[in-house]
């Protein structure tokens, strides 16, 4: 779990990241311009790809209370949705999103969830997640390979490659343990011959973190219904997140794009800039969509697209989560005065 003094350098990061990002846009683009054009869009596609974007925290809280379920472990939705918004804000202000899950365990566990439930829950819903978007990523790119242009093959292929990368590791966790011990005894070897000063302490952690893949591993293979409905779960959260551009794009009055066309441009996008090592893919997102969709939008709508789609899918919530944290806070204080 992160610290208060973390938690206070994290969200300046992203601050400073997000003004850096829009200076940086709008250096190019007139800010009058446009919010003139966003003030003339349809506003009730808005107000879709909002709903489309609280069914994205929904799908993924059910998923999460499902597996609880399956594991006796017994939570309301609401609660789910609770954990969700908290791992949301989190890992929006951490680097690659690391921080949103230490987190949700923290607080599932402040509510009588144990943490081997809820990290095993956890584990197999971003193991879905990263199934999910790899795939439709990998169908986006063959549909789209004439979007690579404009400098975005670069972000796609560093992007792509974290992705993949992450999704590997993370098999071989899951599924191998031979192999998953034989990584970690040449990682170890490697950090005592350069003398690491934490050694012991990182040893517990990778053992602890591998102990948490194996029992995955062993739940998956005594529960694999459970883990297909995750997947099936996920794919449904992931349409409903991809969707969020698409009615962006309809809010300008535009219709020459498919709502499945939308749906694998999204896909190409997220798969490029979601596991930047940077908090909330900040910068590179809002760079990525200038570049894939300049040729969807056009040049004129294109950082109004960029401002009402990452407005939705991201800042609105990042606010949203920011509440709930907020309001969870004081509620456990006032219960601790009480006391």
């Amino acid at each position: 779990m992160q610290n208060k003094k973390q938690i206070i350098r994290n969200a300046i990061i992203f601050i400073l990241l997000m003004a850096l990002t829009f200076v940086l846009v709008f250096k190019n683009y007139d800010l009058e311009k446009t919010i003139d054009i966003i003030l003339k869009v349809d506003y009730k596609y808005i107000i879709l790809a909002i709903v489309a974007m609280f069914l994205n925290i929904t799908f993924e809280s059910l998923n999460i209370k499902e597996i609880l379920k399956s594991l006796g472990k017994k939570t309301t939705l609401l609660k789910s949705i609770k954990y969700t918004l908290i791992g949301f804000f989190f890992s929006g202000i951490t680097p690659g999103g690391g921080g949103g899950q230490p987190m949700e365990i923290y607080y599932m566990k402040k509510e009588k969830i144990p943490v081997n439930s809820s990290t095993l829950a956890l584990l197999i819903e971003v193991c879905s997640f990263h199934i999910i978007t790899i795939i439709l990523g990998i169908i986006g790119l063959i549909l789209n390979t004439n979007l690579l242009g404009n400098g975005f093959i670069w972000i796609f292929i560093i992007g792509g490659t974290f992705k993949l990368i992450i999704l590997v590791v993370m098999l071989i966790c899951l599924f191998s343990q031979r192999l998953s011990n034989f990584i970690v005894d040449v990682f170890l070897k490697f950090l005592t011959k350069i003398k690491y000063k934490n050694l012991d302490k990182i040893t517990n952690e990778v053992n602890e973190f591998l102990e948490q893949y194996h029992a995955g591993s062993k739940f998956i293979k005594d529960h694999h219904n459970i883990f297909l409905k995750s997947n099936l779960i996920v794919f449904l959260q992931v349409i409903c997140n991809y969707s969020i551009t698409y009615f962006v794009y309809r809010s300008f009055g535009l219709n020459e794009y498919s709502f499945v066309s939308m749906i694998f441009i999204q896909a190409l996008l997220i798969v490029s800039t979601s596991s930047i090592p940077l908090p909330g893919a900040v910068g590179i997102s809002e760079s990525a969509f200038l570049k894939i969709y300049v040729s969807v939008f056009g040049l004129e709508k294109l950082a109004s697209a960029m401002l009402l789609s990452r407005g939705v899918n991201f800042y609105l919530f990042m606010i949203i989560s920011l509440l709930v944290v907020v309001f969870n806070t004081i509620k456990k204080k006032k219960i601790i005065n009480a006391k």
